[in-house]
């Protein structure tokens, strides 16, 4: 009797064993993704981030004396229109809108320092603080373009591409002087 009960302890242990074993295999399959964050809120961190770098040293090339002082602004330029547009790729073109004033600024600061190192007209300052201006309410809005879960926030989105496009008006008609 007592083998008895021994071998069907055994055989019950093996079978909970056998059910148990793809249960928790299961478990962890469906709950693996649960405590990692998405990819798109960590490249929305990132482009945060960038445009977070671009507003400053627009705002430092706003009170700058001469052309060579712009070459940081070019750069941090390019790195937020670069992960701007992998932004947009990630969520999306109805969802997110891709920023055309950058390409445009990037065009008049290019502009600025075509001819050398040089002092800045007044009007061409003046063109960098109004730019600065714009950027700081692009940037506000940005910074709450998308919620902690990983969506996209419409009126935030709305708002960037209003700002965006005000920008690009401004650099667009400075262009074509």
């Amino acid at each position: 009797m007592r083998s008895r009960i021994r071998s069907k302890l055994i055989l019950f242990v093996l079978a909970a064993g056998l059910v148990a074993w793809p249960l928790t295999s299961l478990y962890g399959y469906v709950t693996k993704g649960a405590d990692k964050p998405d990819a798109e809120r960590l490249l929305f961190q990132v482009s945060l981030f960038q445009i977070e770098l671009l507003n400053r040293f627009l705002q430092d090339a706003a009170r700058s004396a001469d052309t060579r002082e712009l070459d940081s602004l070019k750069q941090a330029l390019y790195t937020a229109s670069y992960t701007h547009e992998r932004l947009v790729l990630a969520e999306g073109s109805e969802k997110l809108h891709t920023l055309g004033s950058l390409p445009q600024l990037m065009q008049y600061i290019l502009r600025l320092q075509i001819g050398g190192e040089r002092a800045l007209k007044a009007d061409e300052q003046g063109v960098l603080q109004e730019s600065a201006k714009l950027y700081a309410q692009l940037y506000e809005a940005y910074g709450k373009l998308m919620t902690s879960s990983g969506s996209v926030v419409t009126s935030q989105s709305e708002a960037v591409s209003k700002n965006d496009e005000a920008l690009r008006e401004l650099l667009e008609k400075k262009l074509l002087q």
